[in-house]
């Protein structure tokens, strides 16, 4: 009795294997492996805990837009664009961030509430918060609002947004108008000694790399350093990296 010799690639043709009736065990593998691909999902989903975001769009400001979205972890990013990529990622303090998560539960974290004030007033530009918690989001937006909570909550992201514009604004003129230093860093502590910024710490690096730069005048580098003398006065530095 002869036996034929059969390639081993054909032992595992698909069609070999469908026709031997093992298209179930396929189906079995590929369901495992979407049961996985969901657990691995969700489990960094839960990981990344809630957040709150808060975005203002204004054509015509400065900025035009921006979204600041905060962990309870007091970690946060910073953009002024919806799709940038060059996006701050900064911490805020502890208390900052414990404060905003605290103002959204009292408004049943942006859920089935009104917050615009329906009043005849200019336009300050659309502005919506949102809570995102794995799967579950809530979101509400307005033009201008009376909601005390809400107003908080803008006041908080003002406040931080404005820091990241100091920011952004002086590594821009370090770079293509070195005499425009002087004015920015005078308007930048006139905002810090108003209260007017939020998370002054991430505005130290900025600040130490005007105080060592001999190519800017020295105004700018006293002024720096007369800054950054307050900021250090009042809370310890905390670092801030750009997202790649």
């Amino acid at each position: 009795m002869r036996y034929r010799s059969v390639p081993i690639l054909r032992l595992f043709n698909p069609v070999l294997l469908t026709r031997a009736n093992c298209l179930p065990v396929g189906r079995i593998f590929l369901l495992a492996l979407c049961i996985v691909w969901m657990g691995t999902d969700q489990t960094k989903a839960a990981e990344s805990g809630p957040t709150v975001i808060f975005t203002k769009d204004f054509p015509g400001s400065s900025p035009a837009y921006y979204s600041i979205t905060v962990r309870k972890t007091g970690e946060a990013v910073y953009r002024t664009d919806p799709n940038d990529e060059a996006a701050v990622e900064f911490r805020l303090p502890s208390d900052a961030a414990s404060e905003i998560f605290s103002l959204a539960r009292k408004i049943n974290r942006f859920q089935d509430v009104a917050l615009e004030a329906n009043r005849r007033v200019a336009n300050m530009g659309k502005k919506t918060l949102e809570y995102r918690d794995g799967a579950a989001h809530s979101a509400a937006s307005y033009n201008h609002t009376e909601v005390p909570e809400a107003v908080a909550l803008t006041a908080l992201f003002e406040r931080i947004s404005q820091t990241q514009q100091h920011t952004l604004r002086l590594q821009n003129l370090i770079r293509f108008d070195r005499l425009g230093v002087v004015k920015a860093l005078l308007q930048l502590e006139i905002d810090l000694d108003q209260g007017r910024l939020l998370g002054a710490d991430q505005l130290v690096p900025i600040l130490e790399q005007i105080q060592k730069n001999r190519a800017l005048v020295q105004v700018a580098q006293g002024r720096a350093s007369q800054i950054l003398a307050k900021i250090q006065a009042a809370s310890p530095p905390l670092t801030s990296t750009e997202a790649k």
